[in-house]
């Protein structure tokens, strides 16, 4: 007998946010007993417990159910309760079978996310930045760990909150540990200065694009996606700068205007001269009428730092004064150090406290 099956699509919200796999329907004419259907709804048990959720399983014509729940484990139960141990996003799939073997299945995506289930909280304490967080779920252990310059990160405090001395201009990542009374375990990382936490928004609902590209397009193993890929080892590689006239930018479009008043670059793993020398960060409301927010012209990126003390894959920050929510940001580059090519390893888009 020839197993068939068929699924069907369905939307589903799991904390701030889910979606769906769409499936193809496949039926035939066989066999005497009707086919099986798929489908299943979810309920968190209990609010002070987004980890585990309750699988409710409504298929039809179906006498088993096989689930998996994309950490490695696995169920038969019909309506299963399961506890996820970690944040993520999970790929939830049922399998229904009928007494003929004919079988059904949903896949549906399930996120657990950092930032529905914990907020930070910044405040000023005489010299020190006093850390918290607001959250209804049960925290059993409370972890918090910085990391200045190119240290590892070290664990800070082991309470519900945490001091930090930081100097003026300095920048310090950090991240907080949520572990709840099952075990399961939320991350939050954040870069701070001494007014507060500062919003990375590199990839934060917008378009990124840029006008000249790499040979072998944006997603070739040095092409424009290297740019924001949050990794200082890989890099965007820009050749032939002399067919293009040497000017070149790349821009973000903000879905909702932004305030953006700092951007990092982190420099290419080789070559100095390759680096941007001159170039400007712009912004504009309708990607016709642009302002100018910051401007250098024969910069030179220190040729020290870095894993092998010579300036390479080292994070500059650079920051300027903006209050001014925009929809476009469009760095331009006008100048590299030398020669015919453009490399940078990484660029960061900041909003810090105003």
């Amino acid at each position: 007998m020839t197993i068939k099956h068929w699924c069907i699509a369905l939307s589903l919200i799991i904390g701030i946010s889910s979606c769906s796999k769409n499936e193809e329907t496949i039926t035939d004419n066989e066999g005497l007993l009707p086919k099986p259907t798929a489908a299943f709804t979810t309920q968190i048990v209990d609010p002070k417990d987004p980890f585990t959720i309750k699988f409710i399983n409504s298929s039809t014509n179906a006498v088993q159910s096989r689930w998996s729940f994309d950490d490695d484990s696995t169920s038969s139960e019909s309506s299963p309760t399961h506890t996820f141990l970690n944040t993520g996003v999970y790929n939830v799939k049922l399998i229904s079978l009928n007494e003929e073997g004919y079988w059904a299945q949903r896949e549906e995506t399930v996120s657990i996310l950092p930032t529905s289930l914990v907020e930070l909280i910044a405040t000023r304490s005489g010299t020190n930045l006093h850390m918290s967080y607001n959250t209804s779920m049960a925290v059993s252990k409370t972890n918090w760990f910085i990391k200045r310059g190119n240290s590892n990160y070290q664990k800070h405090a082991e309470t519900a909150s945490m001091l930090l001395d930081i100097n003026p201009g300095e920048f310090v990542n950090a991240y907080v540990e949520l572990i709840t009374p099952k075990g399961s375990k939320t991350r939050l990382d954040m870069l701070l200065m001494a007014s507060g936490v500062v919003k990375d928004l590199t990839t934060f609902e917008n378009e990124f694009s840029v006008s000249h590209e790499n040979n072998g397009g944006k997603e070739n193993s040095e092409g424009s996606l290297k740019l924001i890929d949050n990794n200082i080892n890989s890099k965007f590689l820009n050749s032939n700068l002399d067919q293009i006239g040497y000017t070149f930018h790349w821009q973000f479009e903000y879905f909702q205007p932004q305030v953006i008043n700092a951007y990092t670059m982190t420099t290419g793993n080789d070559a100095p001269g390759r680096d941007p020398k001159n170039w400007d960060m712009l912004a504009s409301n309708d990607g016709v009428t642009w302002v100018t927010l910051d401007s250098k012209d024969d910069f030179i990126f220190p040729t020290t730092g870095g894993p092998n003390n010579n300036g390479r894959t080292v994070t500059h920050t650079f920051t300027y004064n903006n209050t001014t929510p925009y929809s476009f940001y469009r760095l331009r580059v006008r100048a590299v150090g030398s020669g015919t090519l453009f490399q940078m390893a990484e660029f960061r888009m900041l909003q810090l406290p105003y």
